[in-house]
């Protein structure tokens, strides 16, 4: 417990996790406009509204967590690989995730309302899941310092 305590002490002293969150906040942005366009207007349903809305924004996320969140020296070639896997995995593991557990959740509490809109309540609740996993990734993972050997 005490080692867990400290990582989250040390996760809220780290810059990267704020400069992330900005930029995140106008990539969800852009995500969640798109998806609900493409959902609610276009009735593409919700793979590929989700999954065309993530591969927009993640092309600014790439570039702006890189340099900005992360700072990272790495080859971009791959750093956009492993950023790429990373926006795989955490997409298909938030989304695949939301969209059952909402559908089980909301038809439970049976307000008419939230079962109306049940498929955005899936998106956003896919979208809020999906920033989580990605700043783990991303920090652990995509953009992480490579480990010097001697």
């Amino acid at each position: 417990m005490r080692r867990l305590t400290q990582f989250l002490r040390q996760l809220v002293r780290d810059p990267s996790l704020y400069s992330f969150l900005l930029i995140g906040l106008g990539n969800t942005a852009i995500s969640l406009a798109l998806q609900f366009l493409f959902y609610s207007h276009l009735h593409w349903g919700y793979w590929p509204s989700s999954a065309l809305a993530f591969f927009l924004a993640s092309i600014s996320s790439f570039y702006l967590n890189r340099k900005y969140s992360f700072h990272s020296q790495g080859n971009v070639w791959m750093d956009a690989l492993r950023f790429s896997i990373n926006i795989a995995v955490c997409y298909l593991i938030a989304y695949g995730i939301a969209q059952p557990l909402t559908n089980w959740i909301v038809p439970l509490l049976g307000w008419p309302l939230l079962v109306k809109w049940q498929g955005e309540l899936s998106l956003l609740a896919g979208n809020g899941l999906f920033t989580c996993l990605n700043y783990f990734g991303q920090r652990f993972f995509a953009f992480a310092s490579p480990k010097k050997t001697s």
